[in-house]
């Protein structure tokens, strides 16, 4: 995978866009203005209908255009940009974002600090930027991805450099040995919790993932998806199977009766969002994946090196999610099952 005109000490920055006209520029310019390392800049465009990628590349003849004939999801975006970079480092951004000054220079620092792993900054929201959107992403016991204390204010309450349970995609940095040894993002995928998925499969190489809060990024967030009903299929589809891709068999079976729960805890939310159809159709989504499930676990299972046991030490048992999602009292209440059906596997 790695490419042999591979430049020692160059960065790549690779930039998925997506009806990016809003954004992409402001994007691109807060690269140019706050980054001082060697670095190429490659934009993966996904057949934007509002054709930006053809608009900024002519803009943008410095950066290496990629024009994807279609939309190819994010999980497949983003390995085009990967296999066309030439840096010893990668660094993956959504569009939607603007970087702050010195952000590459806090990521690098921490990378020759903690070593090899996958490293993100602090987000804050673009809009009101004393309010989190990410101070670290963590991973549930029971496969929830979730962005810790999104939407509260920043209090500087996690300021130091920290292991998470993984990197989000909106803002990536990590060696391109990393994706050597660990495989790039699943495609079958498409979109949401594929980097959940990469950060999983990396500690069970043991590659750790880090939050480091020097680094900063504005974003928008949820630009194209919101909170729709097609962004919590995919969330749910997804969640699965990275799940059952990524637990050895044992675990799943120790998880199963409470995981059951859980779906009828959930479909009883889906109903109540209007959106039972949306969950009903994960479940179908899952059964056309099982072959592809099957095939990932052989090869996770040839190259894990870390136990189940270790890595529920390094995943949450309860979960955050912003108001929007759900109100306060209902994720409570979720959390207090949790909880319990944490203690029922040994979590605590």
């Amino acid at each position: 995978m790695t490419n042999i005109n591979t430049k020692k000490g160059l960065i790549s920055i690779i930039i998925l866009n997506y009806n990016g006209e809003k954004f992409l520029e402001n994007c691109l310019e807060s690269i140019f203005r706050e980054t001082k390392q060697d670095y190429e800049v490659i934009v993966v465009d996904n057949d934007s209908p509002d054709k930006s990628g053809e608009k900024f590349s002519e803009k943008y003849q410095n950066c290496n255009f990629i024009l994807n004939k279609k939309n190819v999801g994010v999980s497949e975006g983003l390995n085009i940009g990967i296999r066309n970079a030439n840096g010893e480092f990668i660094v993956l951004l959504n569009n939607d974002l603007i970087v702050a000054p010195k952000w590459l220079d806090y990521l690098l620092e921490a990378y020759q600090k903690k070593g090899s792993g996958l490293y993100q900054p602090k987000f804050l929201k673009m809009k009101d930027r004393n309010i989190i959107d990410s101070a670290g992403n963590l991973i549930n016991i029971f496969g929830f991805g979730f962005s810790r204390e999104k939407g509260k204010r920043d209090l500087l309450q996690y300021n130091e450099i920290e292991e998470i349970g993984f990197a989000a995609g909106t803002c990536l940095f990590c060696s391109k040995e990393i994706f050597d040894k660990v495989g790039l993002f699943d495609e079958k995928l498409f979109a949401y919790n594929e980097d959940l998925d990469l950060g999983w499969r990396a500690r069970l190489q043991n590659y750790r993932s880090f939050y480091v809060p020097k680094s900063i990024v504005y974003h928008h967030g949820s630009a194209q998806w919101k909170w729709s009903g097609e962004k919590f299929y995919l969330l749910e589809r997804n969640r699965w199977v990275v799940l059952l891709s990524n637990y050895k068999i044992k675990t799943i079976l120790k998880l199963l009766p409470s995981l059951l729960i859980i779906e009828i805890v959930l479909l009883i939310f889906f109903t109540k969002k209007r959106m039972l159809l949306k969950k009903l159709r994960s479940y179908g989504g899952i059964i056309k994946f099982w072959n592809h499930i099957r095939k990932r676990r052989k090869i996770i299972e040839k190259t894990r090196n870390v136990d189940d046991e270790e890595i529920f030490k390094s995943f949450s048992c309860t979960i955050q999610t912003p108001l929007e999602v759900s109100e306060t009292e209902s994720i409570e209440k979720f959390n207090k099952l949790l909880k319990i059906l944490g203690k029922f596997v040994g979590y605590y």
